[in-house]
């Protein structure tokens, strides 16, 4: 990228403050502005702001190039890059990459989980490797990203309100691998549908990992990850029980196997790692808090994991058809629907014959759960929709979902 272009940062927020903060730092020019503040439309480079959608009527006016933080931050540091993405289990695979790797490597975690790529380059320029979570809104618009290793971790339908289309949203993910050269790798899941192919269609070298398949690098089987045909990992019963879960770990150690680190010694500090906040968290016997589950696919995965659930679901409607395998059905006892989404989820589950009730809140549907339930049965807090709706963040409906619990069972006593 050269000095002297003409560059728009479209939409204030955190991302864009952290391309402010690094083309600062290349002594570049920029305009700051949301859509509602623009005077001008012609530029070399526009960086997009995640939320927009490349449809919105304004890019029939505006002129440039579009591009995303992660795409300018490539563009002008060429940073050694671990690019992760997926419609599920992002944060927990960059947080266990980062849980590992920086015990031998100065890395540094960032991306989606909340800390921007752009700041996280100015923070830390001597950084040997940025371990980076990529949304499909910014991988959309990408063109020249050429990470050093791409992860695509699966993909399933999901915002839907964003991408026109499903093929677009799987495009947009896939893009990670698109564009690298074939000198990089692409790690990807074998066993997803979406991804099986994957390895015929791009440049990198292709690396897959399989929780059904004894034919990858790194393979389950048993009770045991073997890697190179030999045991590298004994799984907990716990472990065990959590597919999800496993395929986070199968997508881990096939990024380390490609790295100069002993995979023993990994397996070692990956049976250390503490749990994604909100990530099926237990909170009280038989009580979990998944509130970071924000589509079918995730919040599947959590009940495949547990049985006798009564399931608390709902939230802000991205125009997602709900689909659950049959094999989920069975294991609900009772739906609590709340939230935008409240009347879709009671429809599907009553024609499906499994007894939903609907609420308006959270706090009304924990009280109806936490009556209903008996013995052992489990209250799963699995939203399967975003928050936007009553919360700002996952974070914020996982607190909440917590300190309601936690009165709700003081008072009782």
């Amino acid at each position: 990228m050269v000095i002297g272009l003409n560059i728009l940062l479209l939409g204030k927020g955190v991302t864009n403050n952290g391309c402010k903060r690094l083309l600062e730092k290349h002594n570049m020019q920029y305009t700051y502005e949301n859509i509602d503040e623009l005077t001008s439309f012609e530029y070399d480079y526009i960086v997009k702001s995640s939320g927009i959608r490349l449809q919105d009527p304004v890019f029939s006016k505006l002129k440039g190039t579009i591009i995303s933080d992660i795409e300018l931050c490539y563009l002008l540091e060429h940073p050694y890059i671990i690019g992760v993405t997926g419609s599920n289990g992002k944060t927990s695979v960059v947080s266990m990459l980062g849980h590992i790797l920086s015990t031998k490597f100065d890395v540094v975690v960032c991306g989606n989980i909340g800390y921007s790529v752009c700041d996280a380059v100015v923070d830390h320029p001597l950084a040997d490797i940025f371990i980076v979570e990529l949304s499909s809104f910014q991988l959309e618009a990408i063109r020249t990203l050429d990470c050093n290793i791409s992860v695509l971790l699966n993909i399933s339908p999901c915002h839907l309100d964003h991408h026109p289309t499903l093929k677009e949203y799987v495009d947009a993910k896939c893009n990670i691998a698109y564009k690298q050269s074939y000198d990089h790798y692409t790690v990807y899941n074998m066993d997803d549908s979406f991804l099986k192919d994957l390895g015929k269609y791009i440049e990198a070298k292709p690396i897959g990992f399989s929780y059904c398949s004894t034919i990858s690098r790194i393979y389950v089987l048993n009770d045991y990850i073997y890697y190179k045909n030999k045991r590298i990992y004994h799984l907990t019963k716990k472990e065990w029980n959590s597919k999800h879960k496993i395929e986070n770990y199968l997508a881990v150690l096939t990024v380390i196997s490609l790295l100069d680190f002993n995979i023993k010694r990994a397996c070692k500090l990956l049976k250390g790692f503490k749990d994604v906040p909100y990530r099926l968290n237990l909170i009280d016997t038989y009580v979990y808090n998944d509130a970071k589950s924000t589509n079918c696919a995730s919040t599947m995965a959590a009940i495949q994991s547990l049985n006798d659930i009564h399931l608390i679901c709902g939230g802000y409607d991205r125009n997602m058809d709900i689909q659950l395998d049959v094999g989920c059905l069975t294991k609900l006892i009772c739906v609590y629907a709340y939230g935008q989404t409240k009347d879709k989820v009671v429809e599907y589950f009553k024609k499906r014959n499994i007894e939903c009730f609907r609420f308006e809140t959270l706090e009304e549907a924990l009280h109806s759960a936490y009556i209903k339930r008996q013995n052992k049965e489990v209250i799963l807090y699995s939203p399967m929709f975003a928050s936007f709706d009553q919360y700002k963040s996952y974070e914020q409906r996982g607190e909440e979902f917590n300190r309601l619990y936690k009165e709700l069972k003081l008072n009782k006593k």
